[in-house]
């Protein structure tokens, strides 16, 4: 079954395969040099996988560091958890109130047929169903639209 292609998975696609295709690059500088004697390729082996390294690593420690008060705090009778914004960093904050931002996230969510998976839920469904705080709000959207 052939699947189209949606912003969010090119979005990570591209950088993912370039950073596979340096990653297969070096480690064959470092085969190269362990197998043929060659002191130079295993030291840029040896230099540019540190440098790897310690990118993702930043990059880990940046991700805890904007959402590191952002767990949300459990609501009583339901599954789902209440976030809040004022919880998540200030860079983090000024991101998500970008309308950008959102015209992007839209196109994702839109694109996973997330949307028309909800549409067929009942009321019961959404009082015990386990939901992320996208389906929570796409239910209030759907059932407000009933009601006002």
């Amino acid at each position: 079954m052939a699947r189209n292609s949606t912003s969010c998975e090119s979005f990570l696609q591209t950088p993912l395969l370039v950073l596979g295709f340096i990653v297969l690059v070096i480690s064959l500088a470092g085969f190269i040099g362990a197998c043929f004697h060659v002191a130079w390729a295993l030291w840029v082996y040896l230099v540019v996988m540190l440098f790897i390294i310690a990118a993702l690593m930043a990059l880990t420690v940046f991700g805890f560091v904007v959402t590191s008060q952002g767990g949300g705090a459990g609501v009583p009778g339901r599954a789902y958890r209440e976030y809040r914004l004022q919880d998540y960093s200030p860079w983090l904050r000024k991101r998500v109130q970008d309308p950008d931002y959102w015209r992007a996230v839209r196109g994702c969510i839109l694109g996973s047929r997330t949307c028309a998976k909800l549409a067929a839920w009942t009321p019961l469904d959404y009082a015990q169903r386990d939901m992320s705080p996208v389906q929570v709000q796409y239910q209030f959207v759907v059932v407000s639209k009933y009601f006002v």
